[in-house]
């Protein structure tokens, strides 16, 4: 009887010791101040910082300190890793972690850096065909593995951040999704009462989308804004890239949640109030001077 109570103890100890040093661990590696050129990178990077009220701005640095202290930055294809780089993309990933209970990407350990848009082979599977190519990426996330960015695609889109694209929060938005095991466009919510109208608002703007395309490719003869006039709609927001699939639509409408939020919040209100909820920030409403603390 002894015996298998030790048993039972070091099989407890085994799996409580490694839960308490990472949450320790978490802890202390959020506690490292950032420094004064740290900072000054991250005020300069990232737009919508200098809107967030003062804890939501200290809650973004220590999750960045975090991010910066966890995970492995390696350039390729001649690309040398820069503290403007490293902060840069931190400060994007932990965007989308603010005011949730989060490990900071805990499947991920190493981003790597492009200078510019690279190539990679693509695979897709029709039925029991099977095919691949090599095509141009700006960005993927690999499923429990890295993110690979493109630095001069990111720069380009904070340089014109009214195309609504930013391919950091892209691939950080699918970083999301990942963590309830699942690619599929819905990201995990912290009890299913949170999520309940997510699926249909998420699938009705979904549908519109790819309704959209194929309106405009019927009356390609047509600017694609004369022919939103024409049907007598608004002009969509989201980048056509996000009728590809849901786990697509959900990153395009995070860039465009945190990128052009305005613009979003009118052409697409519900889908707007879902991402609101879920991300449980306005930037809209920030940008507005509408700040929580008033």
């Amino acid at each position: 009887m002894d015996a298998f109570l030790v048993i039972i103890l070091i099989a407890v100890l085994a799996w409580v010791v490694p839960f308490l040093w990472q949450r320790w661990r978490r802890n202390y590696l959020r506690s490292r101040p950032l420094s004064t050129r740290q900072e000054r990178i991250l005020a300069d990077r990232l737009a919508l910082f200098r809107y967030l009220p003062a804890d939501r701005q200290q809650e973004l640095k220590e999750n960045i300190s975090l991010f910066l202290r966890d995970k492995e930055f390696v350039g390729c294809n001649g690309q040398v890793i820069t503290e403007d780089i490293r902060v840069t993309i931190a400060a994007h990933a932990c965007l989308l972690l603010l005011e949730r209970p989060n490990n900071c990407y805990p499947d991920l350990k190493t981003v790597l850096v492009y200078p510019d848009a690279y190539v990679a082979r693509e695979t897709r599977h029709d039925g029991h065909v099977q095919s691949s190519h090599m095509s141009a990426r700006a960005g993927e996330a690999h499923y429990r593995g890295p993110v690979v960015l493109s630095w001069g695609d990111l720069v380009d889109g904070m340089q014109s951040p009214q195309s609504g694209h930013n391919v950091a929060i892209h691939e950080f938005a699918h970083k999301l999704d990942e963590e309830d095991g699942y690619v599929d466009g819905r990201p995990p919510f912290e009890n299913s009462a949170d999520g309940k109208t997510w699926a249909p608002v998420m699938r009705e703007a979904f549908t519109e989308l790819r309704q959209r395309i194929q309106t405009l490719h019927a009356g390609a003869e047509l600017a694609a804004s004369e022919t939103a006039v024409a049907l007598g709609e608004k002009p969509s927001v989201l980048d056509t890239y996000g009728a590809q699939s849901p786990a697509e639509f959900f990153a395009v409408a995070t860039e465009a949640f945190f990128i052009i939020p305005t613009a979003m919040e009118s052409a697409h209100p519900a889908l707007y109030r879902e991402m609101q909820k879920f991300f449980r920030t306005d930037p809209a409403a920030l940008l507005r001077g509408n700040r929580p603390d008033g």
